[in-house]
């Protein structure tokens, strides 16, 4: 986790002038089958891979400088995190805020959720997860209604009804403080029963602060599969995951 700040920092830095831009970091990964290509592509051949810095990405947007990066989630992680929720999840709505291109979104298509929704304010990653959905088929994918919003999280109308809410430190804290108070002022309109999974929580101190009502369940450590850490750009086998409950 404190690697991946720094690096944020570091961009930012970027994208303020501070520092120059190495413009080798600017490679993506484009879904070949290449090296840089994430085992879960390989074998569903969507195109989820890549380290997409922010300063690399650009929507226009206001919030443009406070996006961290796109970085797809460890399969094998959000899995057994949405497993250790204990929900129904044909209750629920999962809703991923800075879904970039969208592997999430097919993650938690193993699990019945009522419906998914991906939102993502940078276009080209947006029309990415819109691809990767239509083109993603795996026996298991359980939820069949997936939705692809390119918008701005901080003005996202929630679905009503239970909320699943996961983040994947997508924002620093300017967008992510304006992302907490406008849902604080959708559940004071509708309350009821939410779950917000933050991975990789580098700034969790602003829940306390933005979203009192929210109780604090569980903060877990999980480990990657042999073929994630191996794939893994940070040199990482592991991801932490708090999660939070408001009951309404």
């Amino acid at each position: 986790m404190w690697g991946f700040c720094v690096l944020a920092g570091q961009k930012v830095a970027q994208r303020l002038h501070l520092v120059k831009v190495d413009e080798q970091e600017v490679a993506l990964s484009k879904g070949d089958g290449g090296p840089e290509t994430h085992p879960f592509d390989l074998e569903y051949g969507t195109d989820t891979s890549g380290l997409v810095w922010g300063e690399f990405l650009s929507s226009g947007h206001k919030n443009d400088t406070w996006s961290t990066a796109y970085y797809g989630i460890s399969p094998s992680l959000l899995t057994r995190a949405i497993e250790t929720l204990e929900i129904d999840p044909q209750r629920f709505t999962f809703v991923d805020l800075g879904s970039g291109k969208g592997r999430a979104l097919l993650v938690a298509s193993r699990f019945p959720f009522r419906k998914i929704v991906g939102v993502e304010f940078i276009a080209e990653l947006s029309a990415a997860a819109a691809a990767n959905v239509a083109r993603f088929s795996p026996s298991w994918r359980t939820c069949r209604d997936i939705e692809t919003i390119n918008g701005d999280a901080t003005e996202f109308e929630y679905p009503a009804g239970p909320l699943v809410i996961y983040l994947y430190n997508p924002f620093l804290p300017p967008v992510l403080k304006g992302c907490l108070k406008h849902l604080a002022k959708s559940l004071a309109g509708e309350p009821r029963e939410v779950y917000l999974m933050y991975v990789n929580p580098a700034f969790q101190l602003l829940m306390k602060k933005h979203v009192p009502k929210f109780e604090r369940q569980w903060e877990k450590v999980f480990a990657f599969t042999p073929e994630e850490a191996e794939a893994d750009k940070f040199g990482t086998g592991e991801e932490r995951v708090v999660v939070w409950k408001y009951l309404g």
